[in-house]
């Protein structure tokens, strides 16, 4: 008897293609329905905002208030007065003894390049002295043209740095 082979599948010598007409079709159909809709969407987001009002700037700080501030080299200071850092908390703590419950605020400012580890520990001094809340200072950076700025004219008087050295001159050709 013979046995045959049962050959599941396509013939040995068809390859199957994809139709690709139609999806192009449709591709084409989608870029001119979005090129046509486009143009029609609006672009804007009408937002309202509330109004702005000018509020006053405090130039000095008031009295009552506590400013605990961290310079570059590591000193603190409360209101503008350096103290020493074993110092710090039995000083806060009577000055926050002084205030109402509700009042024991302690705003803080750290310079930018002050060491954390002492601002940290400045901070958990306040909280450990009782202030129930601590208000984080920012500060505008200066505008582009401020003394002192990058790019800002000298003060009238101040020395001016020296002048680049000029470059090498060209071997001479022979």
């Amino acid at each position: 008897m013979k046995h045959r082979k049962l050959q599941i599948g396509p013939k040995a010598g068809s390859v199957p293609d994809i139709n690709v007409t139609p999806l192009v079709d449709v591709v084409l159909v989608l870029l001119i329905i979005f090129m046509v809709v486009t143009p029609l969407v609006e672009r804007e987001l009408k937002v309202i905002t509330p109004p702005t009002e000018n509020v006053d700037q405090p130039q000095q700080v008031p009295e009552a208030q506590i400013m605990l501030g961290v310079k570059a080299d590591g000193t603190i200071d409360v209101n503008d007065e350096v103290i020493a850092e074993k110092d710090l908390e039995t000083r806060l703590a009577r000055m926050l003894a002084a205030k109402a419950p509700g009042d024991k605020i302690v705003f803080f400012n750290a310079e930018d390049k002050a060491p954390y580890e002492v601002a940290v520990t400045a901070l958990d001094d306040a909280k450990a002295a009782g202030a129930h809340q601590i208000g984080m200072v920012t500060e505008p950076a200066p505008p582009p043209d401020a003394p002192g700025a990058p790019g800002a004219p000298a003060a009238p008087g101040a020395p001016t740095p020296p002048a680049p050295p000029a470059p090498p001159a060209p071997p001479a050709p022979k």
